[in-house]
């Protein structure tokens, strides 16, 4: 038994080319088994059934609801807690996103760093496949990125916490790619009843 990119691509709502992306990240890490039948290529699990998109997003969405209710203000504690998720969980970052790490590494360009918060963002926001994210500010030690059309930008506010948790995480993949330190924060969450005018800008700052 297995699935075609297709059906995958229904039954969890993302588009057919975000699914070719991760199904081929999840070969690369032996979490399924490829099979060519026909001019079709048939996707099965090796370990274990994986949740449609909605639902996980549904919970994650919920988590953050009630940590935002439990523990209000505590911004600064789940950029914390962004940073301890990478000390037990290694995000399947794709095969052309490390190349660019390395290419730039290689090169010392510092600000090039700082553009690859672009390409590298997906790899640990698994979440979303509409995100638009734009470069607002472009400073030779700094720059400022403004996301749009994220499921996380809520008029409520409900689940800001999850972009303080993405700046922990952010701060610690430049460390380990990069050997460089950097601050990444919010800069700004602009919310609206408009979903097209609504967006968060996160900063990404070399630290001297």
């Amino acid at each position: 038994m297995g699935l075609t990119i297709t059906e995958i691509s229904k039954r969890t709502g993302f588009h057919r080319n975000t699914v070719s992306k991760y199904m081929n990240l999840l070969e690369a890490e032996d979490f399924v088994k490829k099979k060519e039948i026909s001019r079709a290529h048939v996707y099965s699990t090796k370990k274990r059934q994986f949740l449609p998109r909605l639902l996980v997003n549904s919970f994650v969405k919920s988590l953050f609801n009630g940590m935002k209710d439990l523990y209000p203000n505590k911004e600064k504690d789940f950029k914390e807690l962004g940073k301890k998720v990478l000390e037990h969980f290694e995000f399947p970052i794709k095969k052309d996103v490390l190349k660019a790490f390395e290419e730039v590494r290689e090169s010392y360009d510092l600000q090039a760093q700082l553009r690859l918060f672009q390409e590298s963002y997906i790899t640990f926001d698994l979440f979303q496949e509409e995100l638009d994210i734009s470069i607002i500010l472009e400073q030779k030690n700094k720059m400022v990125y403004r996301l749009k059309k994220s499921d996380f930008l809520d008029s409520s506010g409900e689940y800001d916490y999850f972009f303080y948790l993405v700046c922990g995480i952010t701060e610690v993949l430049y460390l380990r790619f990069f050997n460089t330190k950097v601050n990444c924060n919010v800069e700004k969450i602009h919310k609206s009843s408009n979903e097209e005018e609504s967006y968060v800008d996160i900063s990404l700052e070399l630290q001297q």
